[in-house]
Protein backbone atom coordinates (compact mmCIF):
# COMPACT_ATOMS: atom_id res chain seq x y z
CA UNK A 1 0.00 0.00 0.00
CA UNK A 2 2.82 2.15 0.92
CA UNK A 3 4.78 1.30 -2.23
CA UNK A 4 1.45 2.24 -4.32
CA UNK A 5 1.15 5.78 -2.64
CA UNK A 6 4.40 6.41 -3.37
CA UNK A 7 4.17 5.49 -7.32
CA UNK A 8 0.70 7.79 -7.50
CA UNK A 9 2.88 11.09 -5.61
CA UNK A 10 5.74 9.95 -7.62
CA UNK A 11 3.41 10.52 -11.19
CA UNK A 12 1.29 13.96 -9.46
CA UNK A 13 4.17 15.38 -9.11
CA UNK A 14 6.21 14.68 -12.56
CA UNK A 15 2.88 15.23 -14.54
CA UNK A 16 3.50 18.82 -14.04
CA UNK A 17 6.87 19.05 -14.11
CA UNK A 18 6.33 17.04 -17.61
CA UNK A 19 4.49 19.52 -18.70
CA UNK A 20 6.64 22.36 -17.92
CA UNK A 21 8.96 21.04 -19.84
CA UNK A 22 6.81 20.50 -22.61
CA UNK A 23 5.56 24.19 -22.27
CA UNK A 24 9.31 25.37 -22.50
CA UNK A 25 10.70 23.45 -25.32
CA UNK A 26 7.27 24.33 -27.53
CA UNK A 27 8.27 28.06 -26.56
CA UNK A 28 11.20 27.66 -28.09
CA UNK A 29 10.03 26.23 -31.33
CA UNK A 30 7.59 28.71 -31.50
CA UNK A 31 10.19 31.34 -31.63
CA UNK A 32 12.19 30.03 -34.28
CA UNK A 33 8.63 30.14 -36.38
CA UNK A 34 8.56 33.90 -35.83
CA UNK A 35 11.93 34.26 -36.28
CA UNK A 36 11.69 32.59 -39.71
CA UNK A 37 8.18 34.59 -40.09
CA UNK A 38 9.93 38.40 -39.13
CA UNK A 39 12.51 37.59 -42.05
CA UNK A 40 9.50 36.89 -44.60
CA UNK A 41 8.16 39.93 -43.34
CA UNK A 42 10.86 42.01 -43.65
CA UNK A 43 11.34 40.66 -47.54
CA UNK A 44 7.42 41.66 -47.71
CA UNK A 45 8.56 45.12 -47.12
CA UNK A 46 11.99 44.90 -49.65
CA UNK A 47 9.36 43.87 -52.52
CA UNK A 48 6.46 46.28 -51.59
CA UNK A 49 9.69 49.17 -51.62
CA UNK A 50 8.64 50.40 -48.30
CA UNK A 51 4.97 50.33 -48.11
CA UNK A 52 4.16 52.21 -45.22
CA UNK A 53 1.92 49.45 -43.90
CA UNK A 54 3.92 47.11 -44.43
CA UNK A 55 6.85 48.52 -42.45
CA UNK A 56 3.92 48.97 -39.63
CA UNK A 57 3.32 45.03 -39.90
CA UNK A 58 6.96 43.91 -39.43
CA UNK A 59 7.65 46.56 -36.25
CA UNK A 60 4.99 44.99 -34.93
CA UNK A 61 6.13 41.81 -35.77
CA UNK A 62 9.40 42.21 -34.09
CA UNK A 63 8.22 43.72 -30.91
CA UNK A 64 6.16 40.81 -30.48
CA UNK A 65 9.31 38.39 -31.28
CA UNK A 66 11.26 40.37 -28.61
CA UNK A 67 8.99 40.30 -25.86
CA UNK A 68 8.74 36.25 -26.81
CA UNK A 69 12.80 36.25 -26.92
CA UNK A 70 13.27 38.08 -23.86
CA UNK A 71 10.14 35.89 -22.09
CA UNK A 72 12.11 32.68 -23.38
CA UNK A 73 15.43 33.05 -21.74
CA UNK A 74 14.44 34.71 -18.33
CA UNK A 75 12.71 31.24 -18.04
CA UNK A 76 16.00 29.06 -19.03
CA UNK A 77 17.86 27.92 -15.77
CA UNK A 78 21.39 27.81 -15.26
CA UNK A 79 21.95 24.77 -17.29
CA UNK A 80 20.95 26.72 -20.54
CA UNK A 81 22.77 29.73 -19.74
CA UNK A 82 25.47 29.31 -22.94
CA UNK A 83 22.44 28.60 -25.40
CA UNK A 84 20.58 31.97 -23.09
CA UNK A 85 23.84 34.31 -23.85
CA UNK A 86 24.02 33.16 -27.51
CA UNK A 87 20.46 33.43 -28.25
CA UNK A 88 20.68 36.91 -27.00
CA UNK A 89 23.72 38.00 -29.09
CA UNK A 90 22.05 36.34 -32.12
CA UNK A 91 19.00 38.36 -31.69
CA UNK A 92 20.99 41.70 -31.11
CA UNK A 93 22.92 41.49 -33.94
CA UNK A 94 19.77 40.42 -36.33
CA UNK A 95 17.55 43.42 -34.76
CA UNK A 96 19.97 45.79 -35.28
CA UNK A 97 21.04 45.11 -39.01
CA UNK A 98 17.06 44.21 -39.47
CA UNK A 99 16.41 47.83 -38.29
CA UNK A 100 19.63 49.38 -40.47
CA UNK A 101 17.65 47.92 -43.37
CA UNK A 102 14.47 49.53 -42.68
CA UNK A 103 15.62 52.28 -42.36
CA UNK A 104 17.80 52.20 -45.96
CA UNK A 105 14.16 51.05 -47.55
CA UNK A 106 12.58 53.98 -45.85
CA UNK A 107 15.89 56.65 -47.51
CA UNK A 108 16.26 54.62 -50.86
CA UNK A 109 13.61 52.25 -51.31
CA UNK A 110 15.80 49.57 -51.53
CA UNK A 111 19.05 48.44 -49.02
CA UNK A 112 22.57 47.04 -49.60
CA UNK A 113 22.49 43.47 -50.35
CA UNK A 114 25.64 43.27 -48.26
CA UNK A 115 23.49 44.19 -45.20
CA UNK A 116 20.95 42.20 -46.03
CA UNK A 117 23.19 38.69 -46.25
CA UNK A 118 24.53 39.53 -42.26
CA UNK A 119 21.10 40.34 -41.33
CA UNK A 120 20.05 36.60 -42.63
CA UNK A 121 23.13 35.12 -41.34
CA UNK A 122 22.45 36.34 -38.18
CA UNK A 123 18.83 35.48 -38.19
CA UNK A 124 20.21 31.10 -39.75
CA UNK A 125 22.44 31.69 -36.01
CA UNK A 126 19.94 31.87 -34.12
CA UNK A 127 17.98 29.65 -35.70
CA UNK A 128 20.35 27.03 -35.06
CA UNK A 129 21.26 28.01 -31.64
CA UNK A 130 17.38 27.67 -30.98
CA UNK A 131 17.40 23.98 -32.27
CA UNK A 132 20.20 23.02 -30.18
CA UNK A 133 18.49 24.51 -27.39
CA UNK A 134 15.37 22.43 -28.28
CA UNK A 135 17.45 19.15 -28.45
CA UNK A 136 18.80 19.92 -24.89
CA UNK A 137 15.87 20.28 -23.50
CA UNK A 138 14.07 17.27 -24.52
CA UNK A 139 17.61 15.11 -23.68
CA UNK A 140 17.68 16.73 -20.04
CA UNK A 141 14.28 15.70 -19.85
CA UNK A 142 14.05 11.81 -21.38
CA UNK A 143 10.88 13.23 -23.28
CA UNK A 144 9.60 13.63 -26.92
CA UNK A 145 7.51 16.12 -28.83
CA UNK A 146 4.14 13.66 -29.99
CA UNK A 147 3.81 12.47 -33.49
CA UNK A 148 1.07 15.08 -33.94
CA UNK A 149 3.80 18.16 -32.85
CA UNK A 150 6.47 16.56 -35.15
CA UNK A 151 3.63 16.71 -37.96
CA UNK A 152 2.65 20.72 -37.12
CA UNK A 153 6.17 20.96 -37.18
CA UNK A 154 7.33 19.52 -40.10
CA UNK A 155 4.67 21.44 -41.98
CA UNK A 156 5.43 24.61 -40.81
CA UNK A 157 8.53 24.12 -41.47
CA UNK A 158 8.42 22.91 -45.26
CA UNK A 159 6.44 26.01 -45.71
CA UNK A 160 8.31 28.37 -44.14
CA UNK A 161 11.31 27.15 -46.27
CA UNK A 162 9.17 27.50 -49.68
CA UNK A 163 7.92 30.88 -49.11
CA UNK A 164 11.07 32.05 -48.18
CA UNK A 165 12.49 31.34 -51.57
CA UNK A 166 9.38 33.16 -52.82
CA UNK A 167 9.36 35.94 -51.15
CA UNK A 168 13.56 36.08 -51.75
CA UNK A 169 12.62 36.41 -55.06
CA UNK A 170 9.97 38.54 -54.92
CA UNK A 171 11.86 41.25 -52.86
CA UNK A 172 15.11 40.68 -55.29
CA UNK A 173 15.82 43.15 -57.93
CA UNK A 174 17.43 40.54 -60.07
CA UNK A 175 14.23 38.23 -59.18
CA UNK A 176 16.24 35.30 -58.27
CA UNK A 177 16.67 34.33 -54.40
CA UNK A 178 19.13 35.95 -52.32
CA UNK A 179 20.16 32.78 -50.41
CA UNK A 180 23.09 30.75 -51.99
CA UNK A 181 22.53 27.07 -50.45
CA UNK A 182 20.73 24.96 -52.71
CA UNK A 183 16.77 24.21 -52.20
CA UNK A 184 14.48 22.33 -54.43
CA UNK A 185 11.22 23.94 -54.18
CA UNK A 186 9.65 20.96 -56.05
CA UNK A 187 11.09 18.43 -53.30
CA UNK A 188 9.51 20.88 -50.57
CA UNK A 189 6.38 21.36 -51.94
CA UNK A 190 5.97 17.49 -52.54
CA UNK A 191 6.99 16.78 -48.90
CA UNK A 192 4.24 19.43 -47.78
CA UNK A 193 1.57 17.87 -49.76
CA UNK A 194 2.44 14.24 -48.47
CA UNK A 195 1.91 15.68 -44.99
CA UNK A 196 -1.34 17.21 -45.49
CA UNK A 197 -2.52 13.39 -47.61
CA UNK A 198 -0.97 11.33 -44.37
CA UNK A 199 -3.00 13.49 -41.98
CA UNK A 200 -6.51 13.55 -44.20
CA UNK A 201 -7.26 9.91 -43.28
CA UNK A 202 -6.54 10.04 -39.36
CA UNK A 203 -9.49 13.08 -38.98
CA UNK A 204 -13.09 11.84 -38.31
CA UNK A 205 -14.33 15.22 -37.51
CA UNK A 206 -15.99 17.09 -39.94
CA UNK A 207 -14.40 20.46 -38.77
CA UNK A 208 -11.20 19.14 -38.84
CA UNK A 209 -11.46 18.33 -42.05
CA UNK A 210 -12.74 21.71 -43.21
CA UNK A 211 -9.53 23.25 -41.73
CA UNK A 212 -7.30 21.10 -43.88
CA UNK A 213 -9.27 21.41 -47.16
CA UNK A 214 -8.53 25.33 -46.22
CA UNK A 215 -5.29 24.83 -45.67
CA UNK A 216 -4.88 22.78 -48.83
CA UNK A 217 -6.28 25.35 -50.85
CA UNK A 218 -4.51 28.24 -49.72
CA UNK A 219 -1.69 26.13 -50.28
CA UNK A 220 -1.64 24.91 -53.63
CA UNK A 221 -1.91 28.70 -53.88
CA UNK A 222 1.43 29.09 -52.44
CA UNK A 223 2.55 26.62 -54.39
CA UNK A 224 1.77 27.06 -57.71
CA UNK A 225 3.45 30.46 -57.14
CA UNK A 226 6.84 29.25 -55.69
CA UNK A 227 7.04 26.75 -58.37
CA UNK A 228 6.81 29.18 -60.92
CA UNK A 229 8.97 30.85 -62.33
CA UNK A 230 7.47 33.05 -64.80
CA UNK A 231 4.25 33.34 -62.74
CA UNK A 232 3.46 36.88 -61.73
CA UNK A 233 4.70 37.40 -58.31
CA UNK A 234 2.15 38.17 -55.54
CA UNK A 235 3.65 38.89 -52.37
CA UNK A 236 0.88 39.94 -50.84
CA UNK A 237 -1.44 37.13 -50.92
CA UNK A 238 1.29 34.42 -50.06
CA UNK A 239 2.12 36.05 -47.13
CA UNK A 240 -1.29 36.41 -46.02
CA UNK A 241 -2.10 32.84 -46.53
CA UNK A 242 1.11 31.62 -44.89
CA UNK A 243 -0.09 33.57 -41.85
CA UNK A 244 -3.52 31.80 -42.29
CA UNK A 245 -2.36 28.35 -42.40
CA UNK A 246 0.17 28.73 -39.48
CA UNK A 247 -2.71 29.46 -37.83
CA UNK A 248 -4.95 26.26 -39.44
CA UNK A 249 -2.41 24.24 -38.54
CA UNK A 250 -2.43 24.94 -34.79
CA UNK A 251 -5.99 24.50 -35.06
CA UNK A 252 -6.22 20.90 -35.95
CA UNK A 253 -4.53 20.02 -32.50
CA UNK A 254 -7.76 20.11 -31.03
CA UNK A 255 -8.54 17.06 -33.19
CA UNK A 256 -6.06 14.98 -32.12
Amino acid sequence: MLLFRAILLTLFVSLPAHASVIALEDSVFELSVDVKTLLLKYYHVQADEGNTQRIAELLQKREEVARDQARLTAQLDQRYSAYRQNIGEHWTSFDALLDQNINEIRESNYPELQVVTLMREAQRGMLSELERLSDAILSDNETHISQFEDWQRTQKNLMLTVVERYIERAASSMGAPLTIDEVDIGVLCKQFDRGIEELTGKLAAPEARTILNKIRSQWLFIETAATNDEARLVPFLVMRYTDTILGRIDQLETFI
